[in-house]
């Protein structure tokens, strides 16, 4: 069984959970809403002083960590 397809299975667990997701240039955190097709899609915080989320997709490929908060 590859990585890729092993990091999905986990990812699928953790639906619904609030994670830190790490790349190269950014650090989001937030609710992990879907898995697939590559990517996973997180509902975000927009900032500190606003209280709006925003919908944020990752690549699976960009991904250095991702962490359960």
């Amino acid at each position: 069984m590859n990585f890729s397809l092993l990091l999905i299975l986990q990812l699928r667990r953790l639906i619904d959970e609030t994670l830190q997701v790490a790349t190269d240039n950014n650090l989001f955190e937030g609710k992990l809403t879907a898995v697939g097709n590559g990517i996973i899609q997180l509902q975000a915080e927009a900032g500190e002083y606003e209280q709006e989320t925003r919908t944020v997709l990752i690549q699976l490929s960009a991904i250095n960590f991702v962490r359960e908060l």
